[in-house]
């Protein structure tokens, strides 16, 4: 079977298989893309196959004659980074779409994908189609060359994220952090924008996240233009079951969302493997965006409003301080400064606090300016025990007390710090102090 060059007649769309073993799983996925309502003229399939063993080309070949279909062959398992960034260089289509192995495509599929993009009039855009999770009553259908039909499907065998998507609110608040959402088992990217962003980040080898990450490349390459990614509701994909190990696939996944994290230091992405469904960690995205926003336009959040015998007391020292202006403080080589007007760099990650990569103590305290209030009671005890860990002092600084929390909803808003102090003095050592209008809130060891 010949292998394509990316270099000859182009096609409106191209799909990539990343498959390791499971042949029998394929089977059902490549007999799925021959009964596609999008004529065959008009796609490629390109199956990578990634070291299996034995060999998955025979089976592959005796769908040559209904399929317009290339084989590639990793001799050594390199990953799904690597897998799919080979299909991604020899693929013609001006528009890729990743569909897993174990992912049979509804006869629509294609169509669905390719009416996405032609759409769009040239511009970027990702579709993210479903993932039905169907278990042993359409296996058959599937075997037989069928869709399985309603009662096969039922109730329960949905998309993972279907029930967040029932929710209004959530369904509004997508196009905040939709990267979160973004599974390549079923999902469509303009080849421009794949070449451009220059694919699947290959450190990534083992299971897990890569797609979020390279999801989250493209969010931000278009300035998080709101209509840069959709959901295809109509572009439906069958995962088809099988077994798998997942307390192993839960280790790798975690340890890839550390290395993600490494990679990318901003609050949205710190927020990848912290506890909550993917809705939750979007609200979470979206309330410290928009109360970064709060805080220029109210004049919040400035360290030049800290009283000067707090500013003493960070002078050359090794604190962590978040606030405006916090980079351009003297401070100590160990010093870390969370300032979102100032440029990402390793000591001025763009973090919200509540995962932070520093080990414990590494600072001799932490220092906010106003931002903390801008947490709900739930990531505002997250965000007090981090703060513990990495630095056994924690001052919550607030600049004034005229604005009260009704005046900012739906934003969360400490404006009770005697309330907030006797919820937390039965955990932590609580103080209060005022100096010139500035009000800290200390926390911890003194």
């Amino acid at each position: 079977m010949s292998e394509p060059t990316g270099t000859a007649t182009p096609l409106p769309l191209s799909v990539v298989i990343p498959v390791l073993n499971h042949g029998h799983l394929l089977d059902i996925t490549l007999d799925g893309f021959t009964r596609q309502t999008l004529p065959a003229d008009r796609f490629e399939v390109i199956v990578v196959d990634d070291g299996s063993t034995p060999s998955l080309e025979a089976l592959v070949s005796a769908y040559a004659d209904r399929l317009p279909l290339a084989y590639l062959r990793n001799e050594r398992n390199g990953g799904r980074s690597v897998a799919r960034n080979r299909g991604l260089r020899t693929a013609r289509g001006e528009v890729v779409v990743f569909v897993d192995g174990d992912h049979c495509p509804s006869p629509d599929l294609l169509r669905r994908h390719l009416e996405f993009h032609t759409g769009r009039d040239g511009r970027p855009g990702v579709l993210l189609g479903r993932s039905l999770v169907i278990d042993w009553a359409a296996i058959g259908a599937l075997r037989s060359g069928h869709d399985p039909d309603p009662a096969m499907l039922g109730d329960y065998r949905e998309d993972v994220r279907d029930y967040l998507f029932a929710a209004e609110n959530h369904r509004r608040d997508f196009p905040r952090a939709p990267w979160l959402y973004g599974h390549t088992n079923n999902a469509s990217v303009d080849r421009a924008t794949l070449d451009a962003i220059g694919g699947f980040d290959e450190t990534l080898v083992t299971w897990g996240g890569e797609d979020n990450e390279l999801f989250y490349r493209i969010f931000h390459r278009y300035d998080r233009a709101p209509d840069t990614f959709a959901v295809g509701d109509d572009a439906i994909c069958y995962a088809v079951p099988h077994l798998r190990a997942w307390p192993v696939l839960m280790a790798q996944l975690a340890e890839n969302y550390r290395h993600i994290a490494a990679r990318h230091p901003r609050y949205d992405m710190e927020l990848l493997g912290y506890p909550g469904n993917w809705a939750t960690l979007v609200r979470r995205i979206a309330w410290f965006e928009d109360a970064i926003e709060v805080c220029r336009e109210r004049g919040l959040g400035r360290v030049t409003d800290l009283p000067p015998a707090l500013l003493d007391r960070l002078d050359g020292g090794d604190a962590l301080v978040v606030g405006f202006g916090a980079s351009k403080l003297r401070l100590g080589e160990r010093a870390v400064t969370f300032d979102h007007d100032a440029p990402l760099g390793e000591r001025n990650p763009h973090l919200m606090g509540l995962m932070t990569p520093y080990p414990e103590r590494r600072f001799d305290r932490v220092v906010n300016v106003d931002l903390w209030r801008f947490f709900n009671p739930e990531d505002l005890g997250g965000y007090l025990l981090e703060s513990l860990r990495v630095g056994g002092r924690v001052e919550l600084v607030r600049t004034e007390d005229r604005l009260r929390a009704s005046d900012l909803l739906p934003l969360p808003f400490v404006d009770e710090l005697e309330f907030l102090r006797e919820t937390a003095r039965p955990y932590f050592p609580v103080e209060i102090s005022t100096v010139d209008g500035v009000t800290v809130l200390s926390i911890g060891e003194a």
